[in-house]
């Protein structure tokens, strides 16, 4: 029997519709493990992390440290941002997620650098992987393509792929949302992508992140947020990809 795919998402809300079509055993939710549920037939494990990237890394650390998945498919709702061609509801898939807290402040006060990149750390945050200098982590090209394949092929939305960025503080304004996709040329925001490669790079575990559009990055007013379409192309994409397995 295959190895299971190990689907990590930050909440259950995210996850909703595909548990109510997929019903799940809990492993256990107690203080000090995470939430883990598992298919009937084993053939997946669902770990629910909590929002943010200390959640994602203890979540995952804690699965990782008790088995080896096929693959790891992280997955949840993202901000979208603008020229994209992407509209709410539709779905991308990241070739690289990075953070964009991690690197060196060069910035004086006083001076405009809003959002732009920060300078290198001295140090990689993964040895060997000088990217990681910039909170930069490259994600498995081969699976993310053979992922946009098989999404494209089988999801009635539309798929893109590119660069995500991973934050800490939520984008609140239009403006601050145009120079950060200035400065990363992103598809997508969220608070837990680049800390979940940054665990898979270290166990050497294959990583697909694959995210639904629930709004605009920048855009606060939740009355134009669409979380359960969102939520509904999530499950759609955690179908296909436990179903088809691509790249496998």
């Amino acid at each position: 029997m295959a190895a299971p795919v190990l689907i990590l998402c930050a909440t259950r809300l995210e996850m909703a519709a595909f548990l109510a079509r997929h019903p799940a055993e809990s492993m256990g939710d107690t203080p000090g493990n995470p939430d883990v549920m598992v298919s009937p037939d084993r053939s997946w494990h669902l770990v629910i992390s909590g929002p943010g990237v200390f959640n994602a890394v203890w979540a995952l650390t804690a699965c990782l440290e008790r088995f080896r998945p096929q693959f790891i498919l992280h997955t949840g709702i993202a901000g979208v941002f603008a020229g994209t061609g992407l509209d709410i509801g539709d779905a991308a898939v990241a070739v690289k997620d990075t953070y964009v807290h991690a690197g060196v402040d060069l910035s004086r006060p006083g001076t405009h650098a809003a959002c732009s990149r920060l300078s290198p750390l001295p140090f990689d945050l993964i040895a060997g992987q000088g990217l990681t200098r910039q909170g930069i982590y490259t994600l498995d090209l081969k699976l993310a393509h053979a992922c946009k394949d098989q999404l494209t092929r089988s999801l009635n939305c539309r798929v893109g792929q590119g660069p995500f960025i991973t934050v800490s503080a939520v984008t609140g304004s239009p403006e601050k949302a145009n120079a950060l996709s200035h400065a990363y040329r992103a598809v997508m925001e969220s608070m837990e992508g680049a800390a979940a490669a940054h665990v898979a790079g270290l166990y050497q575990v294959p990583m697909a992140e694959i995210r639904a559009a629930s709004n605009r990055v920048g855009d606060r007013d939740k009355t134009r947020w669409d979380i359960r379409t969102a939520a509904g192309t999530v499950a759609d994409i955690c179908e296909t990809i436990i179903r088809k397995r691509p790249g496998s």
